[in-house]
């Protein structure tokens, strides 16, 4: 019996990944659970495992392959009798397996559920799975034939063009080079042209007096320091602990939007923005509002640390209700941050300024923050999210009420 090995599908929004390497040849022996491959996507490089016992009969699509579509066949496992003729082929076969003339045989619950989602009816669609299989790639091609003919209207002479066409790469100049996106950048930039094209947002803006959370989080540090624990609080684990409760005790604002409905949520589930080195990834802090600002800053910093070495699992940075992102180490002192669907908010967080006040008639240095909240409409109306952003402002300039 032969059992095929597919490209995995980690996650429901993945197309195509990249085949980065086998680590194993055909002829070899294996056991179920045994890393066979390593697959990179947009997010993190993770390990495809051999789903039988077995030998590696074929290796159908080469180490090294980019943009393989989730359900592809990559190799074969049997019994080891046609070992001898395994041989790796070249990654541009990535078509369907059997018969071309036949109808689809059968449908894969992803493209199935994804053909529901798009409005797309199976039927009549060319399979290029094995043995003719309708996968999610057929889907999203059927989708998008189907959008393009919609769109297929020929435009009115006077109206003027839609955008700049690219410049062609010879056009560039020998002083310059194309650099080719890696999938982290391609998926980056399409999502956020999505959500702002999709997602109506709207800004508000606080400014907090900071001085208190500062010595707040001194007298915190020493005595972390003092007890021996390995904790150190950040301001921004302080910033996002009140923003988790300010949230908390909105409950209005506990919201996601879907075509079908608003989604409530019952725990506070903040996507962090981490800086990579090619790229952003934002690791979700699962129920922080119930987390101690202590707990709260060492999952953000194990967090950090898994995402800078590709080691998130998809569901630790997938779906979420509110994001946080801090620019303000680099001397950035506000700026307005993009949603990141699903979620329906996102907070901006600048660094401290130093300002000039009066204090019982003596002219005394304040420091402040600014923090600017990005909202979707769809589901949270400005009266609502400038109720929240009032309950972070006093949090904020009262720290002490972070324990409660």
């Amino acid at each position: 019996m032969v059992v095929e090995i597919l490209m995995p599908a980690i996650s429901p929004s993945m197309v195509s990944g990249k085949l980065v390497r086998w680590h194993v040849e055909p002829g070899a022996k294996i056991r179920k659970g045994d890393v066979l491959a390593e697959l990179e996507t947009d997010k993190a490089a993770l390990d495809i495992e051999a789903p039988a016992d077995g030998v590696l009969e074929r290796i159908l699509v080469a180490g090294g392959t980019p943009d393989v579509p989730v359900e592809t066949v990559i190799g074969l496992i049997g019994d080891g009798k046609a070992a001898a003729a395994a041989a790796e082929v070249a990654p541009a076969p990535l078509v369907a397996v059997g018969a071309q003339d036949e109808p689809p045989r059968r449908i894969s619950p992803l493209a199935r559920r994804l053909a529901k989602e798009l409005g797309v009816d199976p039927e009549g669609i060319r399979g290029s799975g094995p043995k003719g299989r309708v996968i999610a790639a057929d889907i999203r091609d059927a989708a998008a034939a189907a959008q393009s003919e919609a769109a297929a209207v020929p435009p009115s002479p006077a109206a003027p063009p839609t955008a700049t066409p690219p410049l062609p790469v010879e056009a560039i100049g020998a002083a310059l080079q194309v650099e080719p996106h890696n999938a982290m950048r391609s998926t980056i930039a399409r999502r956020l042209v999505e959500a702002k094209q999709t997602v109506p947002h709207f800004y508000l803006e606080i400014r907090c007096e900071v001085d208190a959370l500062l010595d707040l989080r001194r007298r915190l540090n020493a005595a972390l320091l003092a007890s021996g624990a390995q904790t150190k609080l950040t301001v921004n684990d302080l910033v996002m602990k009140a923003y988790a409760l300010a949230i908390a005790r909105t409950p209005a604002t506990m919201v996601t939007w879907s075509d079908e409905g608003l989604i409530r949520h019952s725990t506070v589930d903040i996507g962090l923005a981490v800086a990579l080195e090619n790229g952003l990834i934002t690791p979700i802090l699962r129920d922080a509002a119930r987390l101690s600002a202590g707990a709260l800053s060492d999952a953000a910093r194990d967090a950090i640390t898994r995402a800078r070495e590709g080691r998130l699992a998809p569901t630790e940075y997938s779906g979420g209700l509110a994001g946080i992102s801090n620019l303000g180490m680099y001397g950035i002192s506000a700026f307005s941050a993009i949603i990141n669907p699903p979620q329906s908010m996102n907070l901006a967080v600048g660094g401290p300024e130093s300002a000039l006040a009066l204090r019982a008639g003596e002219v005394v240095e304040v420091h402040h923050m600014r923090l600017t909240l990005s909202v979707d409409h769809r589901a949270i109306d400005g009266a609502v999210a400038a109720e929240l952003m009032a309950r972070l402002k006093v949090l904020i300039e009262t720290p002490m009420l972070l324990a409660t």
